[in-house]
């Protein structure tokens, strides 16, 4: 595969730098609280000086600000991950603007079932791939799962270079590579999780093309494999193992292989049978949970917004499932979903953004015509 070249113009470039600034705008309205952000409405506002200056900034050597570091329960994964959030200025625009022309050049050699954080490539997508798979019985009897042992952490900015540097040729843009990843692949970065799926895309190729399973999927870090025999699986087992070596990266300990008739295989938050699919056993319970503390918050007269919006989405997991018999035990006839709209369309915010972005319009020409009035001011006492 040639390598690709005059990335660094496209970066800069006006268009580029624009469309950065409206990605990261659209998901950055508000802060905590519903409180609407303030650096969003300065950058909107001043949208074409800010432009100006987020190419001096990449021109002249992009230098990353300390990320802000908090610890967040993964409810899903039962584990506690440590997330850096980057500064939005200029740091997330940067990020952004890069992602954007590094986009089409990863994907490019990016497997067809290569999922998450990929547009159009979530958990349903993983999801219905593996649905369409436990139909051909005598190709799945056998699966092979496991994930890369703390893959953020352990993948060293070494490793992401040198993938890099076999799919980019520009000088510039490589510099501005190693400049986001030389303190390490975070968690939270919007460049993390392309520079993650990139690097093992190798991987992915080696998979698909050992000849040792029928299907594939990796989900992240999370490596989903099926085959007919159980042999074969032991070998392609050892492939993973050496290539993830090599890069200073090793399999999970609680890797399994077995058999699919006698176990459900278990990926992206279901279970699959042969020809049904069912939510997680623990997902279930933190359902039913969460609909416990609902319905005490109800009976003394007031439930919250966030937690209304919180269970609803949990709530929205059982319309991708086969699950008439949990309907019945979760909601006991009880019309739940529609209380919980009604709660979140109740409790909405007055202020919309286009208000507040108003608002600090007419803030920011009052501040300017306050100047230029006091200027005016001190050029008549002087001249007098």
């Amino acid at each position: 595969m040639k390598r690709v070249r005059e990335l660094f113009e496209k970066i800069i470039s006006d268009d580029n730098l624009r469309l950065a600034i409206d990605e990261v705008n659209k998901s950055h309205h508000w802060k905590a609280k519903h409180k609407p952000n303030a650096c969003t409405a300065w950058v909107e506002i001043t949208k074409d000086e800010r432009i100006k200056q987020l190419r001096e900034i990449i021109v002249n050597g992009f230098e990353q600000k300390p990320p802000r570091i908090t610890q967040r329960y993964d409810a899903a994964a039962q584990k506690t991950r440590t997330i850096s959030e980057p500064i939005q200025w200029p740091d997330q625009y940067v990020h952004h603007a890069l992602i954007q022309v590094l986009q089409p050049v990863m994907m490019r050699s990016m497997d067809k079932y290569c999922c998450g954080s990929i547009k159009g490539r979530g958990s349903h997508y993983a999801k219905k791939c593996i649905e369409v798979w436990m139909r051909d019985e005598k190709s799945t009897r056998w699966e092979l799962c496991g994930d890369i042992y703390h893959f953020y952490d352990s993948l060293s900015p070494e490793v992401v270079m040198n993938r890099m540097k076999q799919l980019i040729k520009d000088r510039r843009t490589l510099d501005l590579i190693w400049r986001i990843i030389k303190d390490g692949v975070k968690i939270g970065a919007y460049p993390s999780q392309w520079f993650a799926n990139t690097t093992l895309q190798p991987l992915d190729n080696l998979i698909r093309q050992s000849g040792l399973c029928t299907y594939y999927v990796r989900y992240m870090d999370n490596l989903t494999i099926f085959g007919s025999n159980k042999r074969k699986l032991r070998k392609l087992k050892i492939l993973v193992e050496k290539w993830l070596n090599n890069k200073d990266l090793k399999l999970k300990h609680d890797w399994q292989i077995f058999p699919v008739n006698k176990r459900k295989p278990d990926a992206v938050g279901y279970r699959y049978g042969r020809g049904y699919t069912i939510p997680r056993k623990h997902n279930l319970i933190r359902m039913k949970r969460a609909l416990g503390r609902y319905r005490k918050k109800r009976k003394k007269g007031y439930v919250p917004r966030k937690m209304a919006q919180s269970i609803l989405s949990r709530l929205g997991q059982l319309k991708h499932c086969n699950n008439c018999n949990i309907y019945k035990k979760l909601y006991c006839g009880e019309r739940i979903e529609k209380e919980l709209k009604t709660i979140i369309k109740q409790n909405k915010e007055v202020m919309t953004w286009t208000m507040f972005l108003e608002q600090k319009k007419s803030e920011r020409e009052n501040v300017k015509s306050s100047r230029q009035s006091a200027t005016a001011t001190r050029i008549s006492v002087a001249m007098s």
